[in-house]
């Protein structure tokens, strides 16, 4: 990988100007309990603890745009309702410009919300889930305001990000007006809609999953070869296509007829909401910064990556993007200090408690394994500092590690116990702490709390940490495993 391109390709993504027109939806989690059967009837009552909201359908895929480094504005349609002041609330907040946004009075604004329950043991879960009615295609005057916003607002853009998620604001006159405008001003498009992938015909690129590729060219997508056929016809509507598939990666469809798959590091995926719409974002900044498809599929995977492993409908940063693609290259476990220093000011912010070990890690053996396990009930995140493969020869000899540490790095990365790793060199893990403190500091059964490293200890202590010793197991070690197997 070309780091100084990756770089300067990312910087770019600050001045690109996008205009996203499509459907808004405001989206409303509330968070509470249920504490009681209500007394004017056999229903549960639902304490309201928290309400959370956030632009949903082409709205997020806006939000992720500006959120990524670009600077965007939205058009769409609201309704003359509290809700609409409260999602150009959500916009403005987020970075997003919200000049472009068309009033109706003769509808609501749409809303789709969840109402999600839990409490002292109790894992969170949804309970309810509400919407407003499925709205219709835009039409008559509100049709003529939103094409006069597109017009207005295209000069001073270099693309469009189209959402169609609902089929209700992209209607054939609006559609016509992008081209229009695409064509005029010489601006990128990309499309990305849940159920008209193959309505799309001239946009630049059409971005959908592998359902919504099927689903337009009339084929149940599952395998290589119905994959190929769906991006095929997408090509005869789209100039290009580029096809997720999750855990599969982006298939490119470009226009020269070439296929490639770009994978996606491998990630354990908490929540997919809303990761279409991160794709698509970092599809359009790409293409408009001057980058390849390839470049926009690779992107488009990795903010993917960053947006799954979180709970919820989240954005993706651009500083979040570029620590994912120019730091530690491994896992997605794997991390850079500097990216582990915002994570664990992120988890403080949050009530977490990070838990700290390190190790060489060499042989992965049982003893190991319920170190880990046990290490990790200290608290509620655990990162493992890793010997680098120098450090490890120092500490052991020349003749370790036996593997190398990219090797012990994915293997401790599919340990669920295992949240986050970085490799260190220095002989001691003492600078790390010294940046991340964390709230527990785990050491094995061959330690006391007076055999350990004594700066180590009043570092940690000074900073109010505590100071954890786990037992080992009699006769696990990577040396003896050795020795067996050399015997």
């Amino acid at each position: 990988m070309d780091s100084t391109y990756y770089s300067e390709l990312l910087e770019k993504f600050l001045n690109v100007r996008v205009m996203a027109v499509g459907d808004i939806y405001l989206d409303e989690n509330v968070f509470g309990a249920v504490t009681e059967v209500s007394l004017e009837a056999p229903i549960p009552v639902f304490e309201v603890r928290e309400r959370r909201h956030n632009p949903g359908a082409a709205g997020n895929a806006a939000c992720n745009a500006a959120s990524l480094g670009g600077r965007v504005t939205m058009v769409g349609v609201v309704g003359n309702d509290a809700n609409a002041g409260i999602v150009k609330h959500e916009f403005a907040v987020r970075g997003v410009d919200t000049a472009g946004i068309v009033t109706d009075p003769d509808r609501p604004t749409n809303t789709y919300g969840k109402l999600k329950a839990g409490g002292h043991n109790i894992p969170m879960q949804e309970v309810l889930r509400t919407d407003t009615p499925r709205p219709k295609m835009i039409s008559g005057d509100i049709e003529d305001m939103v094409c006069d916003q597109i017009r207005a607002i295209a000069p001073d853009v270099d693309a469009i990000l189209i959402g169609d998620q609902v089929s209700a604001t992209i209607s054939d006159k609006v559609y016509a007006t992008i081209l229009e405008c695409a064509r005029k001003y010489n601006l990128v498009t990309v499309a990305d809609s849940r159920a008209r992938a193959g309505y799309f015909k001239g946009v630049d690129v059409i971005k959908p999953n592998d359902k919504e590729a099927g689903l337009a060219a009339g084929v149940d997508v599952v395998d290589a070869a119905t994959l190929e056929q769906a991006g095929k016809f997408l090509l005869t509507r789209a100039k290009n296509a580029l096809v997720t598939l999750g855990p599969g990666g982006i298939t490119v469809f470009a226009a020269d007829g070439s296929i490639e798959n770009v994978p996606i590091r491998p990630v354990t995926a908490i929540d997919v909401t809303g990761a279409g719409d991160t794709v698509a974002a970092a599809i359009v900044l790409t293409l408009a910064a001057g980058g390849t498809l390839r470049d926009a599929a690779y992107l488009g995977n990795t903010a993917a990556g960053i947006a799954v492993v979180q709970e919820g409908v989240v954005t993706v940063s651009n500083a979040e993007l570029r620590d994912a693609v120019l730091g530690p290259q491994g896992p997605e476990k794997l991390k850079s200090l500097d990216q582990l220093r915002g994570v664990v000011e992120k988890l403080r912010r949050e009530g977490k408690k990070v838990v700290w070990t390190n190790g060489c890690f060499d042989i992965l053996h049982a003893g190991h394994i319920s170190y880990l396990l046990r290490a990790r009930q200290e608290g509620d995140v655990m990162i493992v500092g890793l010997n680098s493969d120098a450090s490890v020869r120092e500490n052991k000899g020349a003749d370790r590690p036996v593997t190398n540490e990219q090797d012990r790095a994915l293997v401790l990365s599919a340990l669920e116990c295992v949240d986050y790793i970085v490799i260190f060199g220095d002989k001691t893990p003492l600078p790390l702490l010294d940046a991340l403190r964390p709230a527990v500091y785990v050491k094995g059964g061959d330690y006391t709390l007076d055999t350990i490293v004594q700066e180590e200890r009043a570092l940690v202590e000074g900073y109010g940490g505590r100071i954890a010793i786990i037992p080992g197991q009699e006769g696990y070690s990577t040396t003896n495993i050795i020795n067996r197997i050399k015997a």
